[in-house]
């Protein structure tokens, strides 16, 4: 991979050199290159670029002229999208945080909910109407471990927890237990979830007679997580034609918090956000 120190980054969302190198194995051991003429595109700086539009939520014709050029950067987005490759980084480096923390790499216990956010034009395929909310565009659902990691995403307008919880087990067999809210307390659902992965699926229920905002139980984590990944422009609405692009954004945000969490940088995140 053709890359050079750069101690200096250009942007805030470009990855540091310690960064780099923790993705740099993941990217060799997810993808070895072995045939064909060497790579001459600069895998470092076509992610400092996918990064850089996740961050600011510009289109890929507006990206920086000290990028490569956005149909290559373009190029290698839809590539590891349709491959599964950014999923892939955001497993790999949500182990490696964990192992980090004296943490088992794979968690026996999980929370899920889901976020309402408004379509554009672009996001008009798999999309709905959230009539709890008010909201026409698309249902964003994750699962997360009690450090708010991310494991399993989807977009998708309609009941979509069948879905996410059956990729969250393709990833992984460890989980025992996945705490939710009402949206997903149906007994069928409770059923389903314990029949086939041997998990039970336990309802957080808001505290009778208490009114007002208040923390809950395990929820608090999920929603923590949505409130980091709404840091990301790109996923302040959808605007990704596909849902399997919708999804690479969150494990795209997810991947950047992550690494940053891995090498002590958030500290540098956090100024550059404010």
């Amino acid at each position: 991979m053709t890359s050079e120190k750069n101690s200096s980054p250009k942007y805030p969302s470009d990855i540091s050199d310690e960064e780099w190198e923790i993705v740099e194995k993941i990217f060799e051991e997810l993808e070895p290159y072995t045939t064909g003429r060497p790579r001459s595109s600069d895998l470092r700086e076509i992610l400092n670029a996918i990064f850089y539009l996740n961050k600011t939520g510009c289109p890929w014709r507006y990206l920086p002229n000290d990028f490569p050029s956005y149909k290559l950067v373009n190029y290698y987005y839809n590539k590891w999208t349709d491959n599964k490759l950014l999923e892939k980084l955001n497993t790999a480096l949500r182990k490696h945080l964990r192992e980090k923390k004296d943490q088992k790499p794979d968690p026996t216990g999980a929370i899920i909910d889901s976020q309402s956010v408004k379509g554009t034009p672009e996001s008009k395929q798999a999309s709905g109407f959230d009539g709890g909310k008010l909201v026409k565009g698309r249902k964003r659902h994750i699962v997360v471990d009690t450090m708010g990691c991310v494991h399993a995403a989807n977009i998708f307008d309609g009941t979509a927890a069948r879905e996410v919880i059956a990729r969250l087990f393709l990833l992984l067999q460890s989980v025992k237990i996945i705490w939710t809210d009402g949206a997903y307390a149906g007994a069928e659902l409770i059923e389903w979830v314990f029949k086939q992965f041997a998990c039970t699926l336990t309802l957080v229920r808001k505290q009778t007679g208490r009114k007002g905002f208040h923390v809950l139980p395990r929820r608090w984590v999920v929603e923590r997580t949505f409130a980091w990944l709404g840091r990301s422009r790109r996923l302040s609405k959808d605007y990704e034609r596909k849902p399997t692009s919708s999804e690479s954004q969150v494990y795209l945000a997810s991947s950047r918090l992550l690494l940053r969490q891995i090498c002590n940088n958030q500290v540098r995140y956090k100024l550059a956000a404010g």
